[in-house]
């Protein structure tokens, strides 16, 4: 997607072989590295060549959570030598040609050390580094307080924009609220259907006839031939902006399945459900967040369905900033209890015995980043920034791969 977008800026239709020589002004690596297939590789060599340049300003991914797979490559660095990484043999030769021995640089990387647990100590490593743009709304919110640790109160997060392969739907309102976005006039028609009205054609809202803290799923018709086409994402319109009078929004789920999702007469995206309860994203991300400091600060995590006892429980998967925090025993009493207070059909059958307390499940760094590597690799040509880790994981596949990399229990 990134070198799409960046030859159809540029009207570059070029061959493969000039792209891989190719540096554009500003970019801290070579095209090369965007045509890298496998996940590990293409951030190791990202990571790498914006190490290598102490003046880096600003980094740009498309999801937030891409800033937790990053890597250490000092000894890169110093020997000037490209690893054999997997997936880039086709570029590894214009690649090499960037990356040349700076035993200075990585002398003055190896003095900052990883001294990882002091806020801001990525700015030690690129002191220039003013901005990090990134999507960090919906699944993507958790990661915000480790990201703010990592490179402290001088390095602005700013959001980008609502998009997706299908189309492009919003720009960031404000960059500094990561979750306020303006609905773009373009040539592709957007239309919302409320979440509680029926799914009916008769019952779509036009750009200029939503109603303020309604929430909708929003419909796309496209110049490439989709037609009323549900995108899949539920937002929240707050107001208009007084220039165009286009929607201001607020993304408030994503949806797991483009098939209808009416429970009840009322819409439901990425949900989970063990008994006659209906448990929703948005609810499982408030009760966590509420938990985060329990546990010792939550960078990202999934819910699946556990059985392995006599009564169902939600499984929560959590993968942890640093150690376990001190209190984090009192956790799966404390997601049942916030979970009791925000869904009253949770707290009927908790209390009727058909729900359990949740369990909390502990996985080892990084599992969430080698997560989106295997989607990757098993789906058959994901593209790297596709892939996020759904909010609920019902697959037994996912939800065994999962269960193999569990350090602990609360």
């Amino acid at each position: 997607m990134t070198i799409g977008v960046i030859r159809v800026s540029n009207d570059m239709v070029r061959s493969l072989i000039y792209l891989c020589v190719y540096v554009f002004p500003n970019f801290s690596s070579s095209l090369a590295v965007s045509f890298i297939r496998n996940y590990k590789s293409f951030l190791f060599m990202r990571a790498l060549f914006a190490l290598v340049e102490p003046k880096l300003e600003t980094i740009n991914t498309f999801f937030a959570t891409t800033c937790r797979d990053l890597y250490d490559f000092v000894r890169c660095i110093e020997t000037g030598v490209i690893l054999d990484l997997d997936g880039i043999d086709q570029v590894k030769d214009s690649l090499q040609r960037f990356l040349q021995p700076n035993p200075d640089r990585s002398q003055k990387l190896r003095k900052i050390g990883k001294a990882t647990e002091t806020p801001g100590w990525f700015r030690k490593i690129r002191p220039e580094l003013r901005v990090i743009l990134a999507t960090a709304s919906g699944p993507c919110s958790t990661v915000i307080p480790e990201i703010r640790h990592y490179f402290g109160p001088d390095v602005s997060l700013e959001t980008l924009t609502i998009a997706g392969s299908e189309a492009f739907l919003a720009w960031a309102y404000n960059p500094r609220d990561l979750n306020l976005y303006k609905v773009v006039g373009s040539d592709d028609v957007i239309e919302f259907l409320s979440v509680d009205e029926p799914e009916e054609s008769r019952c779509l809202a036009q750009t200029w006839n939503v109603d303020p803290g309604k929430k909708y799923e929003v419909v796309l018709t496209t110049r490439d031939g989709f037609w009323r086409y549900r995108l899949g994402d539920v937002v929240e319109v707050v107001g208009f902006d007084p220039r165009d009078e286009q929607p201001v929004i607020r993304y408030v789920e994503v949806c797991s399945t483009h098939t209808s999702r009416r429970l009840n007469d009322s819409l439901f995206s990425v949900h989970i459900r063990i008994a006659n309860e209906v448990t929703t994203e948005t609810q499982l991300h408030s009760v966590i967040d509420e938990t985060s400091d329990l546990l010792g600060g939550v960078s990202e995590f999934c819910v699946c369905p556990d059985y392995r006892e006599s009564v169902g429980r939600y499984a929560f998967m959590v993968e942890l900033q640093g150690n376990l925090g001190a209190n984090a025993i009192k956790a799966p009493s404390s997601l049942h209890t916030s979970l009791q207070n925000l869904n009253e059909n949770y707290l009927r059958d908790s209390l009727s015995g058909k729900i359990d307390v949740p369990a909390v499940r502990v996985l080892r760094p990084g599992t969430f980043g080698e997560f989106r590597e295997w989607k990757i690799r098993t789906s058959g040509g994901t593209a790297v920034g596709q892939v996020k880790v759904p909010v609920v994981v019902w697959g037994e596949g996912s939800r065994m791969w999962l269960e193999e990399r569990v350090i602990c229990d609360v």
